[in-house]
């Protein structure tokens, strides 16, 4: 069974459940009448549109829905049968779009969270694939060429360059194996919810929580400012965590708050969608992101090391220390890496 079949099944009892929300609420508050439209390749002179009254889900095949609430995009495999839902949300009278695919989702050329509902605006675009979808206030409503094919979706393998943050709570270990279990997962969701609004502020995108460390991407293909933008969230996270920590009661045993070290690499990363619906990203630069977050904020190195290919892809207010070479665990050679300050 392939990641499509999954998805398919959980999206079945889902809609079987009602557990995708107040369609009826919706349609008596609004009359039925669509907040928007969606736009199918929208710089084609044909490109075709989709009212969005309640839902519209987007893949190729998007089987039991009817035609009115599904985009069909046959012709590429490299998007899902399941691969999106955009979706109005009734609270706030606005859209949003839920990435459920295997090979992901960008909208204005960031790539968005798996499951996490991203709230659209007038003119944002999504691509999918070959594709880009354009979400509109208003615009000619056509019907999009319905065409279905059964054939499995192709995951795309290929590398993408990336910049990576990872941000490791400082001897974490020893403070969980002591600390009130109650108030470890309050406060540590109260510190990473502070560091992923920072997150989206710098236009990243969340890899995974992994054990006590933040791991973030920006994708150097999508966006040019990607080692300027991680730099400034690092360094933003860095005094966010400094602020957050010390109202914090998790504290180490001398009374003092937590601290986090902070690494920034770049370099070539696979990522793939694994059974569960998580993402995993694989890459030596992955790796070592994570050697040089264990690294940072200890035996007096800076808060935010970076390697030599993040300090050469930066251009932004910054000031990098001398440089060190250190040696990395589990890799052969040296790696330089640098100290970074706001300018």
């Amino acid at each position: 069974m392939d990641y499509d079949d999954i998805g398919e099944k959980r999206c079945t009892r889902r809609r079987e459940a009602g557990a995708f929300g107040d369609e009826h609420r919706w349609h008596r508050m609004t009359g039925g009448q669509p907040i928007g439209y969606v736009l199918v390749d929208p710089d084609r002179p044909e490109a075709a549109s989709l009212p969005l009254v309640d839902r519209i889900f987007v893949g190729r095949e998007c089987a039991g829905i009817d035609d009115m609430r599904r985009i069909i995009l046959s012709d590429d495999l490299g998007i899902s049968r399941n691969h999106l839902e955009i979706r109005a949300d009734p609270e706030t009278a606005q859209a949003v779009v839920v990435d459920t695919s295997s090979n992901g989702t960008r909208v204005n050329g960031v790539r968005i969270e798996r499951a996490v509902s991203v709230p659209l605006s007038g003119g944002d675009r999504i691509q999918i694939g070959g594709h880009v979808l354009e979400f509109r206030l208003e615009t000619a409503v056509t019907r999009p060429t319905q065409q279905l094919r059964s054939k499995g979706t192709v995951s795309v393998n290929d590398p993408i360059a990336m910049v990576l943050i990872v941000g490791d709570l400082i001897n974490f270990s020893t403070v969980s194996e002591q600390a009130d279990q109650q108030m470890l997962a309050r406060d540590v969701d109260k510190l990473y919810r502070e560091l992923r609004a920072l997150l989206a502020q710098h236009k990243g995108t969340l890899v995974d929580y992994v054990g006590d460390a933040f791991f973030a991407g920006w994708e150097l293909e999508a966006d040019l400012s990607a080692a300027d933008n991680a730099l400034g969230f690092a360094l933003a996270a860095s005094e966010s965590v400094s602020q957050c920590a010390g109202g914090l009661e998790l504290r180490y045993a001398d009374g003092t708050p937590l601290r986090m070290g902070w690494a920034a690499t770049a370099g070539s990363v696979v990522m793939r969608l694994m059974p569960g619906s998580v993402v995993m990203a694989l890459g030596d630069v992955v790796n070592l992101a994570f050697r040089i977050a264990s690294l940072s904020g200890r035996d007096g190195r800076h808060n935010i090391l970076a390697t030599q290919a993040v300090k050469d892809a930066a251009s932004g207010p910054y000031r990098f220390a001398d440089p060190e070479t250190v040696t990395v665990k589990g890799r052969v050679g040296i790696e330089t890496i640098y100290g970074v300050h706001p300018a």
